[in-house]
């Protein structure tokens, strides 16, 4: 049975499962292809995903009837039609997916590497997004690590364009860098990077329950718990926030003031949590979301895809050495589990589990 998971769109807390109809009944349109959706990663970035799905457009890449939205992940999935395109029965791709069966794609500019889907509904979407990778050694894809590819890849690329964004800017003239949710995966990819990187003092900001976990990580030279943001040393610093929690973002604010040389927002891990000042009136730098398609195309123009893939690989294969001490990977199997595991991460699951659905 194909089947699809949708949550309502304003409500993340409601969520259905929709039947499909079987991947064999469809007739593809001239051009048309479908990829069986085998399994992906669901994290807090996927509820950020949601939250932000308006705001940023992450609804429209797999749209759903009336109220209803369908949360993109990333996974893995193999071609069962290519219908007339040049895609290849078999062959699997890495890539953005909705939590459902399979996917209907339009495949254009087919190469060894992978494909662009030319849906319609995407092409005013970020380029990144669109883009499916041929999952062969030859494309950088050791097939050991499926599952971190799926569960921490996008989260540490985003870590990666952090890295690099801090570093084009001279870190903004910050002497320490503070993480909120300091427990997340793009937190700990940034902080691990900037760690190997850089010298600056990377500071992990999280909940008290959290906090062992964090400063068990060794990567933050500092853990500083919520409960005593007004604690901290007055020194200039660049706040990543990936937590989005608006009421920790005034206290920081108010309490550093002027020595915030940046405040970026990323995440929004506290998607519960957005009352609070409105940013653009808080003391220090302004507040202002980070893209990292926006960073990721910089570099391609600046280096050529080749280094750029080059250098995201040579740190990836840094981090897969230390992350498997940090979290253990988990597998959720069908539909019910997955309704499940989407429960799981929307209320916060521990930081030392992820998860991998197989669909």
């Amino acid at each position: 049975m194909s089947y699809s998971v949708e949550v309502v769109r304003n409500n993340l807390e409601e969520v259905r499962t929709v039947d499909l109809p079987d991947a064999g009944t469809i007739e593809l349109a001239d051009g048309e292809a479908i990829i069986r959706v085998d399994r992906f990663g669901l994290t807090a970035n996927n509820i950020t995903y949601g939250v932000a799905g308006d705001m940023i457009g992450y609804w429209q890449f797999f749209p759903a009837e009336n109220e209803f939205g369908r949360i993109p992940v990333w996974g893995i999935g193999t071609v069962i039609n290519p219908g007339s395109t040049d895609l290849k029965a078999g062959d699997e791709y890495y890539g953005y997916y909705p939590m459902s069966s399979y996917l209907v794609v339009r495949p254009g500019h087919v190469t060894p590497r992978g494909f662009t889907d030319g849906a319609e509904h995407r092409a005013p979407l970020p380029p990144a997004y669109n883009q499916y990778s041929l999952m062969t050694s030859e494309n950088g894809f050791d097939r050991e690590y499926d599952a971190h590819r799926m569960v921490y890849y996008p989260l540490f690329i985003t870590g990666f364009v952090l890295d690099d964004w801090l570093a084009d800017n001279d870190l903004f003239g910050a002497e320490k860098v503070i993480l909120s949710s300091a427990s997340s995966k793009t937190s700990f990819s940034l902080a691990f990077l900037l760690q190997q990187n850089r010298n600056t003092t990377v500071v992990g900001l999280t909940s008290a329950g959290n906090k062992a976990f964090v400063e068990g990580m060794g990567i933050y030279d500092e853990v500083v718990t919520y409960d005593d943001v007004e604690q901290m040393a007055d020194a200039k610093v660049a706040f990543i926030d990936m937590a989005g929690n608006r009421q920790i973002l005034e206290r920081l604010h108010n309490h550093l003031g002027d020595n915030i040389v940046c405040s970026c927002g990323v995440g929004i891990t506290h998607w519960e949590s957005r009352d609070g000042q409105e940013p653009a009136t808080l003391p220090g730098a302004k507040p202002s979301m980070f893209f990292a398609p926006s960073q990721i195309q910089k570099r391609n123009q600046d280096w050529g895809p080749e280094k750029l893939e080059a250098e995201m690989q040579k740190a990836w294969s840094a981090f897969l050495g230390s992350v498997d001490n940090w979290v253990t990977i988990n597998e959720a199997t069908g539909k019910d589990a997955m309704v499940e595991t989407y429960k799981t991460v929307l209320h916060g699951a521990k930081p030392d589990q992820s998860y991998i659905c197989v669909v």
